[in-house]
């Protein structure tokens, strides 16, 4: 069965920009790395669950959500301008936004300045969409500017009384961290400006473990930022915090909670080799293709999406 017409031709699209994602990156003489897919360690994250794989009878491996821990070890071993441009998985992200395998963009610039890694994202989110402008806000600035909200001091009823005002029901043993996503998501699907590409910087320090921090208005907050267009969230990004110390305390913290993951020691040691300035940001490739092709589904900048397997 052949497909449809215009998903054919967004697919030969798909192609094409996979080659402009690469040569954009071969004229700046980033690195391309292939790094394994599968791990023997989980990624240790509150909202991402990985995929268990069984490599061998005696062995549990893990299919990769991020490059990022193989990506800082090649980093501390003096590759100091890389990216990889390929699939990463997580469990039981499927909807018309997600898909348990996907492609991610994921780079590392050293010796860089905020300033000119910001630029250089702009410039390739530029080879997939046009944007009237650029508009920065803080995190804080958000809430607000747009809810008349203080993140510094707020607590969880605060947080669950905005939601009861723009009628999303939600249980109110969710998370603060998972409350705050949500107003998050609906701040940009339904108040933000069309086709402003949006920068958001400055977020909390417990929602970043890996970044580092710096202190704005009297709060020690992490050094994020993300990339939001027309309702897609296409980037998250930040300064790479490099002490394995406060890196190692930071995921003890997240284990208490979840239990069944396990510290990559391997990756934990090299934290503090990967250099004082370095920068690094992963990107949704079929987000962009989606923006690109005004699609809201992303089955269909997909060969095959997992439903369809």
């Amino acid at each position: 069965m052949s497909l449809e017409p215009d998903r054919n031709k967004i697919l030969k699209d798909r192609a094409s920009m996979l080659k402009k994602v690469r040569s954009f990156f071969d004229k700046k003489k980033i690195l391309e790395v292939d790094i394994p897919q599968l791990v023997k360690h989980p990624f240790i994250d509150e909202h991402i669950e990985t995929i268990i794989a069984y490599p061998n009878k005696n062995q549990i491996g893990y299919l990769h959500t991020s490059p990022e821990h193989m990506m800082k070890r090649l980093l501390s071993q003096g590759f100091k301008n890389i990216y990889f441009l390929g699939h990463v998985f997580r469990k039981d992200e499927i909807g018309k936004m997600h898909n348990i395998e996907f492609t991610m963009i994921e780079w590392y610039k050293s010796q860089t300045s905020y300033e000119n890694f910001i630029k250089d994202n702009i410039d390739l989110i530029k080879l997939f969409v046009n944007f009237k402008k650029v508009e920065k806000l803080s995190f804080f600035d958000l809430f607000f500017e747009n809810y008349n909200l203080d993140l510094r001091v707020c607590k969880k009823k605060d947080l669950l009384n905005i939601l009861k005002k723009l009628k999303i029901s939600t249980s109110k043993n969710l998370e603060k961290t998972s409350i705050i996503s949500l107003i998050v998501d609906h701040f940009f699907e339904k108040m933000a400006k069309k086709d402003v590409l949006y920068l958001i910087y400055d977020f909390l320090k417990e929602e970043t473990p890996l970044a580092k921090t710096h202190i704005k208005n009297n709060m020690e907050v992490a050094k994020r930022f993300e990339f939001y267009l027309n309702g897609f969230e296409i980037a998250n990004g930040y300064a790479e915090l490099n002490n394995e110390k406060i890196i190692r305390k930071r995921f003890e913290k997240i284990i208490k909670v979840k239990k069944d993951l396990t510290l990559d020691k391997n990756f934990l040691k090299a934290l503090d080799f990967i250099g004082d300035n370095c920068y690094g940001i992963a990107i949704g490739f079929d987000r962009l293709m989606m923006l690109k092709h005004k699609s809201f589904d992303i089955k269909d900048v997909l060969y095959f999406s997992y439903p369809e397997i």
